[in-house]
């Protein structure tokens, strides 16, 4: 008796190695998400915002930051992490492929994003 696939039974494709071998892949889904953690909040948040609340006005300054925090930030975080995954490209390559106009965007992320690094 032999083990011979019908042709109506699906291949199961095996994927060995990195689909993009020039940049790598994440093992895992922990890996992404405690790098996407590690880069969103830093020492400098968890130190600063306290400061910041009680220069600001205490409880009252939180409204305004998780309303801003909520229309603004979590918003272009991911679509930040969504374009570049899709893409599987930098920021300047990116945004310079959308439209040359938007060159000095991916400059500008680049070095905002050095900033936040520091």
């Amino acid at each position: 008796m032999t083990s011979e696939k019908k042709p109506s039974e699906p291949e199961e494709l095996e994927f060995e190695g990195d689909e993009n071998p020039e940049r790598g892949n994440w093992t895992g889904k922990l890996d992404f998400l405690l790098s996407c953690l590690g880069y969103a909040v830093g020492l400098g948040n968890v130190w600063r915002f306290p400061y910041l609340c009680f220069k600001n006005g205490g409880g009252s300054f939180l409204i305004p930051y998780f309303l801003m925090l909520g229309i603004i930030g979590i918003p272009t975080f991911l679509l930040e992490l969504k374009i570049g995954q899709y893409s599987a490209m930098g920021p300047v390559t990116l945004y310079s492929h959308l439209s040359p106009l938007f060159k000095g965007l991916g400059f500008v992320n680049f070095i905002s994003q050095c900033f936040v690094g520091l």
